[in-house]
């Protein structure tokens, strides 16, 4: 009881976006009480540093507690902002790493960056979804647009940085311009500053993406034990045609349907040293090349398509 009496409610507390990642959240308290990032992980009572990489996974039952008496969030709405969401679908092999978080091997997962939907970044005000860091996810089903995840100026991929510095943070490329610096160097540095919501995003045309998309959508989304079985077993069978088509040599048919941007993206990943363009695309490729991909293992295992 003594315990209880010493955490503090905090007067303000912003309601999460239906879907925000939970640093996305956190960034989202820090600017509301004009805090850092690691100063407000602290008023959460979570300690530690304020890493991308941490409290992303999942949080042990302790600290979902002392968030729910800080804040009044239940646990499951923090549930929902943390990756292991997506445990009984797509991250089935989510692990504990002793001395160091929980973290998953998964090609379908961005574990240091995120892409985003411009539109919906302008629209929430700077809050950032947790079905972005998935790759399954690849265009914004709401505003007919492909998901962008590299800044035009510095060219280096969307990221959350070290601290938050201020309301505006989430709503610009917060990628540091010197890229090799580290440890207090880094965190010293100037950041890129480019509004993601000027970021130009590539309409979709092709009714195919978006109703791919949305099937996958509802795939990843966890409900009762059949329907989680099922999409762990189509995904595993998108994955592993996936697998079969990037060991190809060329994409000739593989596109066919498609539309020209998007056909763009992938040839704009042709010609990687030592990889198989399309295995490139999956790791470094643009959402819209990834698309691809998954438009072409929907055809076999969702579309009913040859």
């Amino acid at each position: 009881m003594v315990e209880e009496e010493r955490i503090r409610r905090l007067g303000i507390v912003p309601t999460p976006f239906a879907g925000e990642a939970f640093v996305s959240w956190v960034d989202t308290v820090a600017a509301t009480l004009q805090l850092s990032r690691a100063a407000t992980l602290r008023a959460l009572g979570l300690p530690g540093t304020a890493k991308f990489s941490m409290y992303q996974f999942r949080l042990e039952p302790e600290a979902l507690e002392g968030l729910r008496q800080r804040t009044g969030l239940r646990p499951a709405q923090v549930e929902r902002m943390l990756l292991s969401f997506y445990a009984p679908t797509a991250l089935p092999q989510l692990v504990p790493d002793i001395g160091r978080g929980w973290r998953v091997s998964n090609p379908w997962l961005r574990r240091e960056h995120s892409t985003a939907c411009p539109l919906c970044i302008q629209a929430s005000g700077g809050r950032w979804l947790l079905s972005w860091r998935l790759k399954w996810t690849f265009l914004c089903a709401d505003h007919l647009v492909y998901l962008v995840d590299r800044c035009p100026r510095c060219h280096l991929r969307l990221y959350w940085r070290l601290e938050a510095t201020g309301s505006e943070q989430r709503m610009h490329c917060t990628r540091p311009q010197a890229r090799h610096g580290r440890g207090p160097r880094r965190l010293g540095a100037k950041v890129c500053g480019f509004p993601v919501v000027e970021i130009p995003a590539i309409a979709v045309e092709d009714e195919e993406a978006i109703h791919v998309q949305r099937r996958i959508s509802a795939l990843l989304t966890p409900a009762d034990d059949p329907h989680n079985e099922t999409s762990r077993r189509l995904l595993q069978h998108m994955s592993r045609a996936i697998h079969d088509v990037t060991s190809r040599k060329t994409t000739a048919g593989l596109l066919d349907r498609m539309e020209n941007n998007v056909i763009r993206a992938v040839h704009e990943t042709q010609g990687q040293p030592w990889h198989p363009p399309l295995s490139w695309t999956l790791e470094h490729g643009a959402p819209a090349a990834v698309s691809a991909l998954v438009r072409i293992a929907a055809r076999v295992a969702l579309l009913d398509s040859p």
